[in-house]
């Protein structure tokens, strides 16, 4: 069957090659199925146009894959293809749909969706529209909308040996023909590939939803499966950076050294880092040197806030003074640092964002973010703060975007975008950090990042 797998335009600055629709794609071939994948983020197509372009693929069956920040183009893609095919069968996943399930195939007016990982089950799935054969019949992880409800079997087991899966489907999404817009914007090389090395975090703080789609344990992949795909991507797609977007790349620092020590006997030359942030705590001067030989140039850290108490609050376990000593170490290797906080997180007031300011400007950071709390789905806030408040609202899914303020506590919305706009210029008007950012910026991205300068500090 002819597949056609969407992961629809949103108000990103950065756009990446979608991994989850590689991953799926690749599964579905392994199953004898022919896939295609639009990426109307990286054609920046909405509404009409971006139904037509899926359409054009001629689709015997669509998948969505629907995040939290994209829900409402999602939903206007979801409605034009409706509108013009209603015959054609639409499935969605992804992360939102994994966290609300029921609430957005209501909203969406889809009849079917998966949730979770969708690689042994979306397959399956497509199998039996193929055939005719009943679809809600034991599949694991189908959601099931009809007759004005939805209902959910339950949930498959985690995917344990991810060795098992074959790589994405790199033709579909080829890095080559990608905007210079990567995670984060700023890198050293282009092509640019993502990386996933693991799946699932053991901590559980409050403003996040990763053990929601990925679940508490920890898995990984052998070092060599790993090396394998980059080495693919360096071969076949001349790709000279990896970013690795695992939530816990180093969690075990044997897994994070066994895969640059496996770069450095291959003798592979690529540079990489990690945008997605890893666990500060967790490193050692022994594996960020093994790091720096392997081609690693810029760690970014998930800091949150300056503040012990909202640390604390939040349930996000790491001590600051712990911190600000293994930043100073990963410095003295000549690695680019970068921070990540949050403005706004429960508990929060002025001061405690000015021990933030404070904590920033101290640290030897040459980048930081300063994001306001986006109450994500299967986030422990959004359980409690969206729908435990009890109102009956509909939720603003518009301002799921980190710089539209969600007031929590005794801030309300125009203190939060003040504090926000304060953060961003008492960090980035210092000349040291100006001439980085001027620096390392390429000139096709020049315009996304005064765009998100703007944004963020607006």
């Amino acid at each position: 069957m002819r597949v056609v797998l969407v992961a629809p335009n949103s108000k990103a600055h950065t756009v990446t090659p979608p991994l989850g629709l590689g991953y799926l794609a690749s599964s579905l071939r392994k199953r004898g199925h022919e896939p295609a994948i639009v990426d109307l983020a990286k054609l920046r197509l909405g509404g009409k146009s971006a139904a037509a372009a899926v359409l054009k693929q001629a689709p015997g069956l669509i998948g969505v894959s629907v995040l939290s920040t994209a829900y409402l183009p999602a939903r206007r893609l979801i409605r034009a293809i409706r509108a013009r095919r209603p015959e054609l069968p639409l499935v969605v996943g992804g992360p939102h749909i994994t966290a609300l399930p029921e609430d957005a195939l209501e909203n969406l007016e889809v009849g079917l969706g998966v949730i979770g990982e969708g690689e042994h089950v979306f397959p399956e799935l497509v199998d039996r529209v193929a055939s005719g054969m009943l679809v809600d019949d034991g599949i694991p992880s189908l959601c099931h909308y009809q007759g004005g409800s939805a209902a959910c079997s339950p949930r498959a087991p985690f995917i344990n040996d991810l060795d098992s899966l074959p790589f994405p489907a790199w033709d579909l999404i080829d890095p080559r023909t990608y905007p210079d817009l990567s995670h984060q914007l700023l890198h050293k090389k282009f092509p640019v590939a993502p990386v996933m090395t693991s799946r699932g975090c053991p901590f559980d703080c409050n403003f996040c939803a990763s053990t929601t789609l990925w679940g508490r344990g920890w898995r990984t992949r052998s070092y060599g499966n790993v090396v394998d795909e980059i080495e693919l991507l360096a071969r076949d797609y001349q790709v000279k950076e990896i970013h690795f977007e695992d939530d816990n790349f180093t969690l075990k620092a044997s897994h994070a050294a066994a895969i640059c020590e496996e770069v450095i006997r291959r003798g592979l030359d690529i540079v990489w880092c990690t945008p997605n942030g890893v666990r500060v705590d967790s490193l050692t001067d022994e594996l960020v040197r093994l790091m720096k030989r392997s081609g690693c140039y810029g760690l970014a850290f998930g800091i949150e806030s300056g503040s012990q108490a909202i640390l604390d609050h939040n349930n996000k376990k790491l001590d600051l003074d712990n911190v600000a000593a293994k930043i100073e170490m990963v410095k003295r290797h000549n690695i680019e640092t970068h921070g990540f906080f949050i403005v706004g997180l429960p508990g929060e007031t002025v001061d405690t964002i000015k021990e933030t300011i404070r904590f920033a400007r101290r640290m030897p950071l040459d980048r930081a973010n300063f994001a306001l709390l986006a109450p994500l789905p299967g986030s422990d806030i959004f359980r409690k703060y969206l729908l435990g408040c009890g109102n009956g609202n509909e939720i603003d899914y518009s301002a799921f975007n980190y710089f539209t303020p969600f007031p929590m506590g005794e801030l309300d919305a125009a203190a939060l975008n003040k504090w926000q706009r304060r953060s961003v210029f008492s960090f980035y008007g210092r000349p040291r950090q100006l001439w980085h950012l001027a620096h390392h910026t390429r000139p096709a991205q020049i315009k996304e990042v005064v765009k998100a300068l703007v944004h963020y500090s607006t």
